[in-house]
């Protein structure tokens, strides 16, 4: 069985010191490394975690500018192309106008030329075509001065 002496009594006092030794000398410096080290993880951690919120209201933020900035150079880009497209369209209507009135000039141009070069063939080839008619008819060289153009007009027109 067990024995209760001065030896035993000895052994449970030196294994209370020991205790006390150990823990004076080895487990508290231990104990305070390993809680230094928790604040230090713990802080990081917190760190981390408010670096990583702070990043992603940034991310954020910068997203939501960058919407921004893209709506406004659509709206932009919209406003200049609808501006170009209207002066185009305001160009493109003059162009036809002033054509329009180019066109009806070279008409009347075209009309008083059609108009002087009729009369200059029915003064020139006319007279000549009815002197030579009456000159083969007639055997004599006449010049015709009288002519009626009412009935050459009619077949020109």
């Amino acid at each position: 069985m067990i024995e209760f002496n001065a030896t035993f009594l000895i052994a449970m006092l030196s294994f209370v010191i020991f205790i006390l030794i150990m823990n004076s000398i080895f487990y508290k410096p231990i104990l305070a490394i390993i809680r230094k080290r928790d604040e230090y993880i713990n802080s990081n951690y917190e760190d981390s975690k408010r670096f990583a919120d702070s990043a992603q209201e940034i991310n954020t933020t910068r997203a939501a500018k960058l919407e921004q900035t893209q709506e406004k150079c659509r709206h932009e880009f919209k406003t200049v192309v609808d501006k170009i497209q209207s002066e185009a369209g305001e160009k493109i209507q003059a162009a036809k106008e002033n054509s329009k009135v180019v066109i009806q000039s070279k008409k009347a141009d075209l009309l008083s030329e059609e108009d002087a070069l009729k009369n200059k063939v029915k003064d020139s080839v006319v007279k000549d075509l009815a002197s030579s008619i009456v000159s083969k008819l007639t055997g004599i060289d006449t010049q015709i001065d009288n002519i009626d153009y009412e009935p050459i007009s009619k077949v020109m027109d």
